[in-house]
């Protein structure tokens, strides 16, 4: 018997995607629809023409009802262009009286309250919280307990990982949803979608990076020791290469990105200097022309490695010298772009490959797998919250929840 089933909606700056999907009781995700359409009103992951963002949501999830052949009254709501940054935090709570000289044991009020505490997170008026994430516990000086419950101690301490979003973008795109009409059910990170799709629970421990490319913007989750320890976003994606590609070269957009996906690749190689690619005409007055490769993939590698970067530097910033022992996946559709995995590998000194998403059925091909990797974890989101709890004491609950954190 399955759960309950799940649509998730992504309004990307390139594609407008619904998916429809269910966990079977072998935890396997199965899609049972999907509805797209190409994506009109968002620029760089945010809202510049309502009307334009509607209809295209509206004609995704009508897709989406044909294909599943059933209505879809509510959505997941996946998001990216909240510019989502993520803050580290602590809840401390005192076990004993200071005047009592004496421990007590650790059970699962305290580790209620204490949880509590650090998912109070004071945040600016324009910022809105997206998940609170749960890390290690900490008695007196004992660190890195996951189970702290029965430990003697004075003191209980516990880590939190706040991921929290631009309010403003973030609520314009729940009233898309709600001008539909469709019932926004919640608001969840891309970023951290894509990763649970992707990485399994052993690359969890060893550490790896996850950066989902997507036509506007580029988001990133960071896993090590199991829990994330980093996540961010930036308003840059896979539409600016093609719009480098247009102005450098002076051709129409329609042929920029054309020529990216077929000729462009994000490594420069000397040897394609004498290397050239033609350019065919386009119905908008372009007449057509001949373009040097060497020149075309510099132009792209040039942005593709500012993108890279920005992620290498707030991973830097938030978790300095942590070790990717798994390495680096890379997801959505800019991670299809030749050459990005090898340029990957050179920018961050790891291992780069393609995050497909595993234990899903369904998918319209394996090979484009990581495009889905974001609904596929957000219909897996959605399920961890929903599972059977009855039975089940307050802390180990709270202890089991599939990242070891809480969402609000």
């Amino acid at each position: 018997m399955a759960l309950d089933v799940t649509a998730v909606l992504e309004i990307g700056t390139t594609t407008v995607r619904v998916m429809v999907g269910e966990i079977r009781d072998d935890n396997v995700v199965s899609v049972i629809g999907i509805g797209e359409t190409d994506s009109r009103g968002i620029r760089k992951g945010e809202i510049f023409n309502r009307d334009d963002a509607i209809k295209c949501v509206r004609k995704a999830l009508k897709s989406a009802e044909e294909n599943r052949r059933k209505s879809i009254h509510s959505v997941l709501l996946v998001t990216s262009g909240g510019q989502a940054e993520a803050r580290k935090s602590s809840g401390v709570h005192k076990l004993v009286d200071p005047m009592d000289n004496q421990l007590s044991e650790v059970d699962e009020v305290d580790i209620s309250d204490v949880v509590e505490v650090a998912r109070k997170v004071a945040l600016p008026e324009n910022r809105i919280k997206l998940h609170t994430l749960q890390q290690y516990f900490q008695v007196d000086d004992s660190r890195n307990i996951t189970n702290p419950v029965g430990m003697a101690g004075e003191e209980l301490r516990v880590d939190m990982l706040t991921i929290h979003g631009k309010r403003s973008a973030v609520d314009n795109f729940r009233k898309i949803v709600d001008d539909a009409p469709i019932t926004c059910t919640d608001a969840i990170f891309s970023g951290l979608c894509s990763a649970m799709a992707v990485v399994t629970e052993e690359q969890k421990k060893a550490g790896v990076l996850v950066v989902d490319i997507g036509g506007g913007t580029t988001d990133f989750t960071l896993y090590h020791d199991g829990f994330i320890q980093a996540a961010g976003s930036f308003a840059v994606g896979g539409d600016h290469v093609t719009n480098d590609i247009s102005v450098g070269l002076q051709i129409p957009l329609s042929q920029a990105e054309l020529v990216k996906k077929k000729d462009g690749s994000a490594l420069t190689n000397l040897m394609e200097r004498d290397h050239n690619i033609p350019i065919p005409a386009a119905s908008q007055g372009f007449s057509g022309k001949m373009v040097r490769a060497v020149t075309l993939n510099t132009i792209i590698n040039a942005r593709m490695e500012e993108i890279l970067m920005l992620v290498k530097d707030q991973v830097d910033l938030q978790c300095p010298n942590i070790s990717l022992s798994s390495g680096v996946l890379l997801t959505g559709g800019g991670s299809f772009l030749n050459g990005v995995r090898d340029l990957g590998q050179k920018v961050f000194n790891v291992p780069c490959t393609h995050g497909k998403p595993y234990d899903v059925h369904g998918l319209p091909s394996a090979k484009e797998s990581p495009l889905y990797a974001s609904h596929v974890g957000a219909i897996r989101y959605a399920a961890s919250l929903n599972k059977p709890v009855e039975k089940v004491s307050l802390g180990k609950k709270l202890l089991t929840i599939f990242w070891g954190g809480t969402h609000e």
